[in-house]
Formats: C-alpha cells, structure tokens, sequence
C-alpha cells in the first residue's frame, strides 16, 4: 500500500508543494495590487460568471421535487435542500463545493430515497460561527437536522472533508447509520496514510492559517479556479453553473474563514478518530476513490476503521469524482445503498 500512496502522492501532491503555493502567493498578492482576476484555462467561464463572486447572487435551484429549507439545529442555522421519496440518504459535500455538488445525482438518488443535502457550517446560506469546527461537533449539527426531520436512521455519503463528518457520524451514531459512503479523501489522524498525505499537501497548512481566509476573502473566484484542476483529472468537469454557484458560496461573508475553520480543526479531528477507531464501524462502508487520487490508499484505509469495507475506483477521475464520472459515480452510489 505504501508505493501506492506514493504513487497517488507524486501526481498530486509533489508537483504543488513549489509551484502552486508560490503561484497562490503571487495570486494574492498580485490581486491586492491591481485587482487582476485571471484563471486558469480548464476552468475559464464566459462572462455571464464574471461577476459570480458577488454574494448577493441567488443560490442555485434543486430539481423540482426538492426545496430549499433552514434548520436551527446546535444553535445554529444550517441550510439545506430535501426531496424525494423513501428511506433517508444524506449526502455532505466537502471543500471547494457546497450542497449543489451533489445536484447531478438527486434527479435519479430521489426516485429511490429522501434525500437531504445540507450545506456545512462555514460555507453557503450556512451560519458561520468562530467555533465548532471539529468533525464531531459538525457531524453533530447533522444529527441534530435528521432528528429534526423525524429519521431515527439513515443512510450517509460524504465527499472530502464531508467524509471526515460522515466518518464521524458513523462512530457516534453507529446504531443510527444503516450504511455509510466515504468519498475521495482520508481520515486525520488515521495511519499510515494521513501522515504521509498531510505532510505532502500543502493546503493543509495553509488554510489552517488563521489569516488565511481574510486574504482569501473577496478574491474567491481566482482562488477556487485556480485550486481545483491541481487535485483533479478530467478536464472541465464543472459546468458553468456549478462553477458559479461554487463560488457564490464561498463568496458569502465568512466563508472562506469558516471553511478554512474546517482545516484548522484537524488536529483535534485526529484525536478524536483515535478513539473513534478503538471500535470499528460494523455497518457496510463504500471506499470510492478518484482512479487518480485515493484509490490507491482509501479501500485500505478504511479497514482502519471499519470491518465491512467495498471498494469503489472511479475511473478516469481525480478528486472530484461526482463531476468527473458521473455516470459511474452515480451507479455505484445506487447499488451499494440499495442493495439488500
């Protein structure tokens, strides 16, 4: 497993290390001077996204069998979309993304499910408080949302630093969790993998810097175009309106600091899963890693954890697996959770 992580390493991570962190300095700072909004061009959008980071855009609109809601849950308001029909599934986005990451799947997801996507404390019509940023507590505003709409179970896929919340739902809430999908990412704390990958990923650093979201903070449409082809693979796997509604979210006042929060927390998130990985999750657990990002490692990794591990490698795909295959993506989702 250790070449493979390697492996996995030397494509994404060894190639950002030098050029893209002093591509992100020069970023900032050269966006403070004379206010330039470049971006690369896997990622380049018309003119009608000029000016998508403007936070007083409308958010993006569900399938029409869903709508959009707000639940004051820990006090505080998390927002979410819910629609469809049957047992619920709950689906967490992670970094770079909000709910609408998942906009693709809920058209065929909800013929089979009640599907409800929140949007994560930090980030979108979310509230954005200074503190609770650890997975447990972030998992916990999710169990206070399913409470609240009356499920005493559920089934839970998360993608990114929504796998962190999921895993952390799962082994708090272990006899509530029928299934449970963990998605193109790792587990902090969790080795021999998380410290080979944190050590290598440098946004992991330097988002946990506590200035980070200020400098980032109204420059959202540089930043998050130029962030997201480094962990992905297939070209232009966004479309144009989830490139705008991306970075609308982060454009909301906060939410830059507060999903940066989410990196900062990782410390107290590796505690955590050291006692959360005493008891290993029992329920079915899919690993679906990008065939170019955690593929390698994430099958493996979640044995850590879990002892009924399925391995799901999505083809062609880096990092953002739901827009870069989404066929496959969406197939897989469909036979792990309904299969008996």
């Amino acid at each position: 497993m250790d070449t493979l992580v390697i492996q996995s390493k030397s494509k994404f991570f060894g190639k950002q290390n030098f050029s893209l962190l002093i591509g992100l300095f020069i970023l900032i700072i050269g966006s403070v001077a004379c206010n330039q909004k470049n971006e690369p061009e896997e990622y380049a959008t018309t003119d009608k996204v000029e000016n998508s980071d403007n936070p007083t855009l409308q958010p993006a609109s569900p399938p029409s069998n869903f709508q959009h809601k707000t639940a004051n849950v820990n006090g505080i308001n998390i927002h979410y979309v819910i629609g469809g029909k049957g047992e619920p599934l709950v689906l967490i986005h992670g970094f770079g993304q909000n709910w609408y990451m998942w906009n693709r799947l809920l058209p065929e997801l909800s013929k089979h499910f009640t599907v409800i996507v929140p949007d994560l404390r930090g980030v979108g019509e979310s509230d954005k408080p200074t503190d609770g940023y650890d997975k447990k507590t972030m998992a916990s505003d999710i169990h206070e949302l399913v409470k609240k709409l009356g499920y005493q179970s559920i089934n839970l896929a998360g993608h990114d630093i929504g796998l962190m919340v999921a895993y952390a739902y799962a082994a708090q809430y272990s006899d509530e969790v029928k299934k449970v999908a963990l998605m193109d990412a790792l587990l902090p704390g969790v080795e021999p993998v998380w410290s080979q990958v944190s050590a290598s990923a440098w946004w992991f650093g330097f988002f946990a810097w506590p200035a980070s979201g200020e400098l980032v903070a109204g420059k959202e449409r540089q930043f998050l175009t130029n962030f997201w082809p480094q962990v992905g693979h297939a070209k232009d796997p966004f479309t144009e309106e989830e490139t705008k509604e991306f970075i609308r979210a982060y454009a909301q006042p906060g939410a830059t600091t507060g999903s940066f929060h989410w990196f900062g927390a990782f410390a107290k998130d590796g505690e955590d899963n050291k006692l959360f990985s005493q008891k290993k999750l029992e329920m079915p657990l899919l690993a679906m890693g990008g065939e170019y990002f955690a593929a390698s490692f994430l099958a493996e990794h979640s044995k850590q954890v879990a002892i009924n591990v399925k391995e799901a490698n999505i083809k062609g795909s880096g990092h953002w697996v739901v827009q870069e295959n989404t066929a496959q993506v969406q197939q897989e989702l469909l036979d792990f959770f309904t299969s008996k």
